[in-house]
């Protein structure tokens, strides 16, 4: 006779105590072998050196990306600044409508590359969050933890 053991607890374990060893001998008949099927493996291979070191490269892509926009965001503001003192300017003075609208319609402009602009640092932040997120994960795995 091949003896189970099981493992029980909470209010299993309270039945089983209250009902007494019968109780016990039942719940072995009653219940199905364990399950035999393997568990379920990851499909992703385990990380190596060579994935921290990319990840390590895209950051420091990111963060010259996020550099570059700044810059950009900051020449454009620049650009905005000065449109909207011709603009002034151009009031006090009297400019014809036709100068006005010109000036408008570049500030609108560099209002659009401004909104742009943001875009894409934001975009470039995430990228920078995603690529240290990668590589949080991928650093125990590379070093066989």
């Amino acid at each position: 006779m091949k003896i189970q053991l099981w493992t029980v607890g909470g209010a299993t374990l309270l039945g089983l105590a209250l009902l007494g060893s019968s109780a016990v001998s039942q719940a072995q008949q009653t219940t199905t072998s364990p399950s035999t099927t393997p568990p379920t493996t990851s499909t992703t291979p385990p990380a190596t050196q060579g994935d921290v070191r990319k990840d390590t490269q895209d950051i420091r892509q990111d963060r010259k990306d996020i550099r570059q926009d700044k810059g950009d965001l900051r020449e454009d503001r620049r650009e905005r600044r000065q449109d909207r003192r011709e603009l002034r300017e151009d009031r006090r003075e009297g400019a014809s409508q036709a100068e006005l609208a010109k000036d408008r319609a570049e500030l609108r402009k560099d209002n659009q590359n401004i909104r742009k602009d943001k875009q894409g640092l934001r975009k470039d932040r995430q990228d920078l969050r995603k690529d240290r997120k990668e590589r949080r994960h991928d650093r125990p795995e590379a070093q066989g933890k």
